[in-house]
């Protein structure tokens, strides 16, 4: 192939694999008008005072990674699979300052195909005074079973670095001008999470490394050779 070849052959195959990214409609699916199965989150500061500095939002992630719900975008980032989700704001119940409130539904839409599953919550303090937002390391599927209590301290340092609170990891030491303890519980009434359907990007769907002193012994050579 020569040199014009090489160079056209860039321009007739954009628009090919262009056509081949079949859109389509990422948006969620209907509200249900009568949600029942729902996480009934409670996060409490240890520290009653902290609630006249301090408040906590939550926000949760819905997605959905069954393949007839999404498409294949050639074009992204080298080719990868789109499919829907989306992070939304879980309004705080609670009137009370010193702990929020949060129904985090797993019934959120009303679709049986496509529907969009909880895939995560995760809980934000905010310092009102500087805006600054401490992320929780809370949401995993350990934490959300009926009963659970996580606790973590917010740590807040007078910088732009990403704010944590730590409860699952030691909290280093470094330069702060706040730690906020706080409890997140999860009531016993709460839903049982549904088990998890295999997905485009599930753990199940790759090959799972063969361990090295699993693996066969190559043929002893013979002592002619």
């Amino acid at each position: 192939m020569n040199l014009r070849a090489w160079t056209l052959l860039p321009l007739l195959l954009f628009p090919a694999l262009a056509a081949c990214a079949e859109k389509k409609d990422l948006s969620p699916p209907p509200l249900n008008p009568h949600p029942k199965e729902a996480l009934h989150v409670t996060v409490t500061f240890d520290r009653p005072e902290d609630a006249k500095r301090y408040r906590v939002t939550m926000k949760a992630l819905y997605q959905n990674q069954q393949r007839g719900c999404g498409y294949f975008d050639p074009l992204r980032g080298g080719g990868s699979f789109v499919y829907p989700h989306g992070t939304f704001d879980i309004p705080n119940e609670s009137r009370d300052p010193e702990r929020a409130h949060f129904n985090v539904y797993l019934d959120r839409y009303n679709e049986v195909a496509c529907n969009w599953e909880l895939a995560a919550p995760y809980f934000l303090v905010r310092d009102t005074l500087t805006g600054r937002d401490a992320l929780g390391h809370w949401g995993l599927r350990g934490d959300l079973a009926p009963g659970t209590e996580y606790k973590a301290i917010c740590q807040f340092q007078a910088d732009d670095d990403p704010q944590s609170c730590y409860g699952r990891w030691p909290m280093p030491n470094v330069s702060h001008y706040s730690r906020v303890p706080i409890t997140v519980h999860v009531s016993e009434d709460s839903a049982l999470l549904r088990p998890r359907v295999r997905g485009v990007f599930s753990q199940s769907n790759f090959v799972k490394p063969v361990p090295t002193d699993t693996a066969p012994n190559p043929p002893a050579s013979s002592s002619g050779d």
